[in-house]
């Protein structure tokens, strides 16, 4: 018979629990290669967005020819005044060049990218 007023028996204790295992750190190669890759991809989407860069340069190169003939259309007493030195203002603008710049720095940095995913990486002492 058992006595209602006894506390019920205590579970054993548990086994001290094993501290969790530290995940394998990647080798520096393969740490290498996966930076490599993330910086190509990074700068293949902005070289894609050099294609809309593109679309509205050319869009507002247009609007530029615009005010260009504007500009060449303008009567000679009023190409000193103020009406005229804006027209110049706009008409100087770089445009074609700063975009053109963009993709040049695009190209160039994505090269460098390909070339640090394809390198010839050092293997360690006596591995080469």
């Amino acid at each position: 018979m058992t006595d209602i007023n006894q506390p019920p028996p205590t579970p054993p204790p548990e086994p001290p629990s094993k501290p969790p295992k530290k995940p394998k750190r990647q080798s520096r190669a393969d740490r290498w290669s996966d930076a490599a890759s993330a910086a190509l991809s990074a700068i293949n989407d902005i070289v894609s967005s050099c294609d809309a860069l593109d679309e509205a340069v050319s869009a507002l190169r247009s609007v530029q020819e615009e005010y260009e003939e504007w500009k060449d259309n303008l009567p000679e007493n009023l190409q000193s005044s103020a009406l005229g030195e804006k027209l110049e203002e706009v008409c100087n603008l770089e445009i074609e060049d700063a975009a053109q710049k963009v993709r040049d720095a695009c190209e160039e940095v994505q090269s460098t990218f390909e070339e640090a995913e394809g390198i010839d990486l050092p293997q360690g002492f006596g591995r080469d």
